[in-house]
């Protein structure tokens, strides 16, 4: 390419930049000349040049100030620096090595050296226009993927139930924090008749395959009530464990090289006497708030969905009286660790929350959110990503206990 054989010769010495001048130009490179560095830096600004032919010793600016002003005004592309120089100390070579220089060549110049050290000169920049190539594709591969993974975070969060949400005189809220554009983790409350049907979900793993198998399991359960209505027998809800039977089933794959399973709770309330019941499969265990700030915690443990066919799961009854909170969340919150190493911990979760009992849920998502930045950033006001998804779901059962259509 043309700009690659154009080379600027900056000497004080008329005579020497026509010597090196001729000798360039019987070996087929353009020449452009300049008596000094400033006068070298305005030619730079106006015509395209790869590489640089300049003597050390010059008056207004030497050839090691220069090399510094070219590395820091240019970087659109590389230019390949040779200092002329009757310098030979090793101290001296280190100084230009660190001003930018690429190469050296001692005065008077060899014609053999001269020309084997432009043709390494222009191996190198041949490197440089290769690799600046290949990055400007992987530039606009990462942009593409970029854009793709943000149309996918704004499709999971479409699937995410509304905020504050009412049913009869139940109320729901959540937090949600992905650790990447995608989550694992997806949840989501629904009507089933007079009940009240929830899940939380936490895909093992990260990315876009955990993200896309949570909107598998999301699509069970739209389809589990609109189409083929396995969260129905007969007239009443189906079992939460036969329900966590059910998709166990059908996430359990032949093939052994698919290994995708997940943690869930999912449960359901009859929203007339604040009876349910739930089936806890590898999640954390869900618990109550009361509204004197005593816990109760719900579940039986249980394996994880999707990881062996024919298991079975126990479910636990539990009742939400007036007041009483039930709180879902993912081992995001509970395995969130500190700068030492420390894990928050479900006590550390279920002390908090009891210290905020009579917070309106709008303001404990925020300040649990704060609360677990904090805890992993070794300073105060460091602002740290989550190292897992985040998801916490509250259901709360109003204090009056009777709808509030306010």
């Amino acid at each position: 390419m043309p700009d690659r054989q154009r080379v600027l010769i900056v000497d004080d010495s008329t005579v020497y930049r026509r010597l090196l001048g001729s000798m360039l130009g019987k070996w087929g490179y353009e020449v452009l000349e300049a008596v000094n560095g400033e006068a070298a830096l305005e030619v730079l600004a106006t015509q395209r040049v790869n590489m640089v032919l300049s003597d050390w010793e010059m008056p207004v600016m030497d050839g090691l100030t220069l090399c510094q002003e070219i590395r820091a005004r240019f970087q659109d592309h590389y230019i390949y620096l040779i200092l002329l120089t009757a310098r030979e100390s090793v101290d001296d070579l280190a100084l230009g090595f660190q001003a930018g220089a690429d190469d050296f060549l001692s005065k008077p110049v060899n014609q053999s050296e001269l020309r084997a050290r432009l043709h390494a000169g222009e191996r190198i920049l041949e490197l440089e226009a290769t690799l600046a190539a290949r990055n400007a594709r992987l530039r606009e591969a990462l942009t593409q993927i970029e854009s793709d993974l943000q149309a996918a975070a704004q499709l999971q969060r479409s699937v995410l139930p509304g905020r504050r949400m009412q049913y009869d005189n139940f109320f729901a809220d959540w937090l949600f924090v992905p650790s990447a554009y995608v989550s694992g983790d997806i949840f989501n409350l629904f009507p089933l008749d007079r009940h009240l049907g929830f899940y939380c979900v936490d895909v093992a793993g990260h990315g876009v395959g955990a993200a896309m198998m949570s909107l598998a399991v999301a699509r069970q359960f739209l389809h589990g009530r609109a189409v083929e209505r396995f969260l129905f027998d007969g007239d009443s809800v189906t079992a939460p464990h036969d329900v966590i039977r059910i998709l166990n089933e059908r996430f359990c794959h032949d093939d052994t090289e698919i290994v995708s399973y997940f943690t869930m709770v999912y449960g359901v309330i009859d929203t007339e006497t604040g009876e349910g019941t739930l089936c806890q499969a590898g999640h954390p265990t869900p618990f109550i708030t009361h509204p004197d700030g005593t816990i109760t915690r719900i579940g039986s443990g249980g394996a994880p969905v999707g990881l062996l066919a024919g298991l079975s799961w126990d479910e636990t009854p539990f009742t939400l009286r007036p007041g009483d909170r039930l709180c879902l969340y993912s081992d995001g919150i509970t395995e969130c660790e500190n700068p030492h190493h420390e894990q928050f911990g479900q006590d550390r979760l279920e002390n908090w929350l009891q210290r905020h009992v009579s917070s309106p849920l709008d303001a404990i998502f925020p300040a649990l959110h704060e609360k677990l930045v904090g805890w992993r950033a070794e300073k105060k006001g460091d602002q740290v990503a989550m190292a897992d998804d985040v998801s916490l779901v509250f259901i709360e059962r109003s204090p009056q206990g009777e709808r509030d259509d306010s």
